[in-house]
């Protein structure tokens, strides 16, 4: 799998986030962010310490196995470890000038998120900065919605475009909001199902359920 290398010239998009474990909502959004920002490929980075989450039971190298293992048959998603590689607390600022070093400042550089982060954003390292470095798309959730005041109203009023055209002419600096599939599945649902001794098939690859009964995960 690569390892945070890039095709020169080409669009980046990265998805980040805990995948753990990864299953078929991620990948839904991740098929349907490929097309609909004509990217090459799409870059799916699992964090090492998420600093706003409670500690994980499974380590970075086994949600990176999983990650790898459910990518197999999906040739436009890339599991990349950039961030596991250095290690520590994951903070996305840093994986994004880590990004923009390897791609130059002209290559379109696209972060996607649901609008269930984007609404956490004032928590996060330097968050004004990110789009800096990159476009901010956002996916719908349904239940969630924008503030309507304060600075990330603001902040997100700004910046915001609804021209996908146009914001593919330049590399960085806008937010676009988009529907994508949202199916009824969480990681925290498969976690419980697992401790409960409840089947998950159809909610993750086969050889992700494989993987996760082989190591005894989550149980």
């Amino acid at each position: 799998m690569a390892t945070g290398r890039f095709v020169n010239n080409m669009s980046v998009a990265i998805f980040g986030g805990t995948f753990n474990p990864v299953h078929f909502g991620h990948l839904r959004i991740a098929i349907e962010l490929v097309e609909l920002l004509g990217v090459d490929s799409l870059h799916m980075t699992p964090c090492s310490l998420p600093p706003h989450r409670e500690a994980l039971t499974v380590s970075a190298e086994q949600r990176m196995a999983m990650l790898q293992i459910a990518l197999a048959d999906y040739p436009q998603l890339v599991a990349d470890d950039i961030e596991l590689r250095r290690g520590g607390t994951t903070y996305t600022i840093d994986t994004l000038r880590q990004i923009r070093q390897q791609i130059g400042n002209d290559t379109p550089l696209y972060l996607c998120v649901g609008v269930d982060v984007l609404i956490t954003l004032e928590s996060w390292q330097e968050w004004q900065q990110l789009r800096d470095y990159c476009h901010l798309v956002i996916s719908a959730r349904p239940g969630y919605e924008l503030p309507t005041s304060g600075a990330l109203a603001n902040w997100i009023n700004q910046h915001r475009c609804d021209d996908l055209p146009q914001l593919k002419q330049c590399s960085a600096g806008k937010l676009y909001f988009c529907d994508t599939t949202r199916l009824a599945i969480s990681s925290t649902q498969i976690r419980d199902k697992i401790k409960h001794g409840d089947a998950i098939d159809f909610l993750t690859p086969a050889a992700v359920v494989n993987y996760i009964h082989q190591y005894d995960l989550y149980e």
